[in-house]
Parts: structure tokens; C-alpha cells; sequence
């Protein structure tokens, strides 16, 4: 909802920037005499819409950096990821337009002539707003494409990215065109490019119609790189099945895993902060297998078919990876145990074939001996209580 947030706000800052633009363009065309009183107003409604203009860009921009950052849901997360990032590419951003509002408001601007429109403006100030286009034009596409390369998402999300950085790209340059390069050189064209500004603006509404536009997609990332020897060493494409209780030595090898260069998903009934905090998780994804939780981080437990998205694209992008899938019995509570088990086979020919590893524990004490005869021919066993239900493959400690 936050990222929806900054978006409306930026999208209000464009409103009162296109009021502007329409009361210009109707003030402007009433019939009257040239007088110091008239051009000034024409010189401050300018400025007052340029202002608004920059604001709906330092809003963009912020809109920009929500979307490609999955850790920031919140105004609290973004302000932690601005004192904890500082310095990033989106202060020197904001930066950039500060400086343009305030050339804007202080730079002496001439009307040659109001009918037609004929505004003069300093080669300076020409320079800084083609400045400040021109990061607009190019930061969002910077953080969009960097983080299309890093999720490597599906046709339809990528088409929508495009649409929003065509839209934002869009605006920016026909801003720059229609409110200085075009009224410099006299030619006023700002009732159609108020048409323009507004097709533009339902291109970045159409890509953005998502309840969490790019939050949804999971970045790979090791948790660290130590240089010490992992405690535990899998063989890289099996399924393993952990038979315990509590999970408690599956969450150990993942984490283990993840911290020693693995990229690793972890899709968990526990709340992800808790799982975060507990085993000191920061850069690792973790997702809340859950059926009321609407947090952009969830997964719902049905149909299978969306933990088996979830996983599937996570192996197909990332490097050395290790997936924890941890809630198997919530899994088969929510739908039967053959589609669950038709979920393992799917995933551990996924899992072989990107030379993956992946984790189910599970206690299997929940399950019969048909079930466990079941599940045994297609994973490999682990955990303290493998040894009760066949072979057991030998990990340390």
C-alpha cells in the first residue's frame, strides 16, 4: 500500500501541476492589454506550475526507488533505507531537482510578447531544466532495468515496466518542450500538450494497476560469503525431506547455506520478521506461506501451483541456490496430500535440472506409512528422525 501511497501523492502533485498548465492556457488567451500586472501574472502561474512540475518528479523518483527496493513496504522502511543507504543514487536525484525548483523561482524570466506567447529565459536556466530532464529520463530506467536483470520477471511485468518508464520518460520531455523550447521560440502549444501529458499519465496508472507493482518479485541474493568451511555439505540437485518436529536443523542448513554464498528462498508458516531476527536474515527473501496474510512478501498455501511459481522462478534466476519450504503439513491441510506430493515431483525435476537444493521438513509423525513410502521414493531423507522411516543420508555434524 505505501508504494500505492507515494504514487497519489505524486500523481496529485501532477494534478495541480496541470491545473496550472489550464489556467495558463486560459489566461493567457483572454483578450487584453499588455501590462507589467498581466505579464507578471503570466511569469508567476510559470513559476508556481514548473515548481509543481519538479515536485511530481522528486515524487516519481521516490515512487521509482519503492518499487525496485523489496525491503521498503513502509514510510518507516524508507526512511531506514534512506539513513542506512546515505548516500544513494536518489539523494543526488532529489538534489538535482531542488536545485531546479530554485533556479526556477529566482531566475528572471522576460514575456516578449503575450499574444502570441513569447517567453524569454536565461541560457542558464535552459541548461539546468535540460539537466534535470535528462536525470528524470534516465533514472528511471537505471533502476527499472537493473532490477529487470536481477528478477528476470515474466513478459507482462516486463511490458509494464516499459509502459511506466515510456510514461515518466514522456512526461519529463514534454514538459521541457511544451512549457520552455516551444514558448522560448513562440510557438504555444500548451492546450495539446496538456492531452499528451495526460495519456502519459494513464500509461503510468495502466502499468502500475497491480496491488504491488515489482514488490512481488524476488531478488537472489547470498546472505554472505564467508570463508570458513560450511557445517553442512548437500549434494547440489536433490529434494531433500528433513524429518523432525520443529524445522530446527532445516533452518540451520539453510542458514548455513546462504551465509557461505548459496542464494537461498525461504517459504515458511513463521512470520518472516521473526524468521529474519532469529537467524540474522537481511538480504535473504523469505516468504509467509499463509492464507489471511495480505503482506507483498505471502504466498497463499492454494492452489500448490503458486508455491511451485514461487520456487520455480526463484531457481530458474538465481545462482548456487538452496529454497527452504518450510509448512508441508500446512500445505496438505489446504489441499490433499496427492497434490502436494504431484508439488514435490514437479519441483524436484526443477530442482535436478538447475542442479538446486531444496528443503521440506516436516514432522512425519503426521503421516501414514503410505504417505512416508511415498514421499521416501522421490527425496532424500535428513533430519533426527530419518533413520526411523529408511536410509538416511549422512551429513555432519
Amino acid at each position: 500500500m505505501f508504494q500505492k501511497h507515494v504514487l497519489l501523492f505524486a500523481i496529485s502533485l501532477l494534478v495541480c501541476a496541470i491545473i496550472s498548465n489550464v489556467l495558463i492556457t486560459i489566461y493567457v488567451t483572454e483578450p487584453g492589454q499588455q501590462s507589467p500586472s498581466f505579464q507578471d501574472g503570466i511569469v508567476l502561474s510559470k513559476r508556481v506550475q514548473a515548481a509543481f512540475d519538479y515536485l511530481f518528479a522528486i515524487a516519481i523518483g521516490a515512487f521509482i526507488v519503492v518499487a525496485t527496493t523489496p525491503t521498503i513496504s513502509s514510510r518507516k522502511d524508507f526512511a531506514h533505507y534512506m539513513t542506512d543507504e546515505f548516500p544513494n543514487s536518489y539523494v543526488f536525484y532529489v538534489f538535482i531537482m531542488f536545485i531546479t525548483i530554485v533556479t526556477i523561482l529566482v531566475s528572471p524570466v522576460t514575456v516578449i510578447s503575450t499574444n502570441p506567447t513569447v517567453i524569454s529565459f536565461e541560457p542558464y536556466f535552459l541548461f539546468i531544466n535540460g539537466f534535470a530532464v535528462a536525470t528524470l529520463i534516465l533514472y528511471g530506467p537505471y533502476r527499472f532495468v537493473t532490477y529487470l536483470r536481477k528478477t528476470k520477471p515474466g513478459q507482462e511485468v516486463r511490458r509494464d515496466t516499459f509502459l511506466i518508464i515510456f510514461g515518466i520518460s514522456g512526461f519529463a520531455v514534454g514538459e521541457l518542450l511544451f512549457e520552455i523550447l516551444l514558448p522560448n521560440n513562440g510557438i504555444d502549444l500548451r492546450a495539446p500538450g496538456f492531452i499528451v501529458e495526460m495519456a502519459l499519465v494513464g500509461l503510468i496508472a495502466f502499468g502500475v494497476r497491480e496491488k504491488s507493482f515489482l514488490q512481488e518479485l524476488i531478488v537472489p541474493e547470498a546472505e554472505a560469503n564467508l570463508l570458513t568451511k560450511p557445517t553442512y555439505e548437500l549434494d547440489r540437485g536433490y529434494t531433500y525431506a528433513v524429518l523432525e518436529r520443529d524445522a530446527g536443523q532445516a533452518f540451520e542448513i539453510f542458514k548455513d547455506s546462504v551465509t557461505h554464498g548459496a542464494q537461498g528462498l525461504c517459504i515458511t508458516r513463521r512470520s518472516p520478521k521473526s524468521v529474519m531476527t532469529e537467524y540474522g536474515l537481511e538480504k535473504t527473501p523469505v516468504l509467509w506461506l499463509s492464507r489471511v496474510a495480505t503482506e507483498k512478501n505471502a504466498v497463499r498455501p492454494s492452489p500448490p501451483e503458486k508455491v511451485a511459481m514461487a520456487v520455480e522462478h526463484f531457481i530458474e534466476v538465481s545462482e548456487n541456490s538452496i529454497v527452504l519450504l518450510d509448512g508441508f503439513e500446512y500445505l496438505v491441510s489446504h489441499n490433499d496430500f496427492g497434490s502436494v506430493l504431484a508439488l514435490l515431483h514437479d519441483l524436484n525435476e526443477s530442482v535436478a535440472m538447475r542442479e538446486a537444493i531444496l528443503l521440506v521438513p516436516f514432522d512425519p509423525t503426521a503421516f501414514g506409512e503410505r504417505e512416508i513410502a511415498l514421499i521416501r521414493r522421490e527425496l532424500r531423507l535428513l533430519g533426527p528422525m530419518a533413520e526411523e522411516f529408511g536410509p538416511a543420508t549422512k551429513i555432519s555434524p
